[in-house]
């Protein structure tokens, strides 16, 4: 449905609506309510129930409705911006897993708290990709946003947001084909739903510099890495087996049973986010990586242990200089229904913290 300014619209998911003031993209405009406020609103979740029958009805529009007409654009292709072959390379040479993530980057690198945000699908892999990108809205639904090829070592710009609109792209999913004209294996599908905080983008030590992105501070996301992805070919053998069928290393993708790899009891589950219990190969990744890595393991299972009813998970974070600790602790202050204290003394000493979630008790 194509929506102008001056249409008046109803809310579907929830009671009243309003009059729509402009169009911020091609899936969201601005819609005025009575109180006067604007708000960003999914088209998905409107209706139109009386539009401007010509262009002298919206002479008639209150005051604050008023915007200038906005010119219909057709959509333009964007050759996808290649990464350097220094940056490119596969696995540990690079210092970054070979993989396909999700990068949230300030377009001005000296305020990086404020300003907009390019979002980025990062193809560090040897392989092309077909992929897809819904976003979730808060209702629940998914809206498909974009889809196409990403060329091997290259990375695409999928938007540029202003910083207020950060929650509407930090819950999606996105689904990703893998094609090689020659190779030893042939890569399962890949559908991962991806979750960030939004309150993360207004924390400074959340932006770090990467150099799969040319020493930008961003932040990353990491939707797959290439080492632990199953082939068809396990993926027969398992069925033909009768076990699962994915392989173990790749169990993280499945959101459903992610976190039983590492429970202890019923509804309890222990965590070691040593780099080592983590990667085979780490010896060259940077201090920001890994951390980026733990954070990012951490934040999979904990969403995975709310969803599969666990009651309390231990995560295994060591001494160190105590950054994981707290960043780990900033966390889990974003979410409602948690505590959090330090686990046993007797058995990890001070490197470990236990999490009780209360939602599932």
């Amino acid at each position: 449905m194509n929506f102008k300014p001056g249409d008046k619209v109803r809310f579907l998911n929830t009671k009243g609506g309003g009059t729509v003031t402009k169009i911020i993209n091609s899936f969201m405009v601005a819609v005025a309510i009575e109180d006067g406020f604007e708000i960003p609103t999914l088209t998905s979740e409107l209706v139109i129930i009386e539009a401007p029958a010509n262009a002298n009805d919206r002479l008639f529009l209150r005051q604050e409705e008023k915007i200038a007409p906005v010119a219909p654009q057709e959509p333009e292709y964007t050759e996808p911006e290649r990464i350097s072959p220094i940056q490119h390379k596969a696995g540990s040479e690079s210092g970054f897993p070979s993989g396909v993530y999700l990068a949230y980057v300030p377009q001005d690198q000296q305020w990086i708290m404020t300003g907009m945000l390019d979002i980025f699908l990062v193809n560090h892999t040897g392989y092309d990709i077909l992929y897809s990108f819904f976003l979730k809205s808060d209702s629940g639904k998914f809206s498909g946003i974009d889809y196409g090829s990403l060329p091997k070592g290259s990375k695409l710009a999928l938007e540029s947001i202003i910083r207020e609109d950060i929650n509407l792209w930090a819950s999606g999913v996105v689904q990703l084909l893998f094609h090689q004209d020659e190779g030893e294996k042939v890569l399962m599908p890949v559908s991962v739903t991806f979750h960030r905080k939004g309150a993360s983008f207004y924390k400074e030590g959340s932006f770090k510099e990467f150099g799969l992105l040319g020493q930008q501070k961003s932040i990353i996301y990491t939707i797959c890495e290439l080492d632990r992805m199953p082939s068809t070919v396990e993926h027969r053998l398992n069925e033909k087996e009768g076990i699962d069928s994915l392989p173990e290393s790749a169990r993280k993708f499945n959101p459903g049973s992610a976190i039983d790899k590492y429970s202890i009891a019923p509804r309890e589950a222990e965590v070691d986010l040593h780099i080592s219990a983590l990667r085979d190969k780490y010896d060259n990744l940077t201090p920001h990586e890994i951390l980026t890595i733990q954070i990012g393991t951490f934040e999979r299972l904990l969403e995975s242990a709310v969803a599969n009813n666990y009651t309390k998970v231990v995560f295994i974070h060591g001494v160190g200089n105590g950054s994981l600790k707290k960043a780990i602790v900033d966390q889990v202050r974003e979410y409602g229904g948690l505590e959090f204290r330090n686990a046993s003394f007797a058995k990890y000493g001070n490197g470990a913290i236990e999490l009780v979630l209360h939602q599932n008790i």
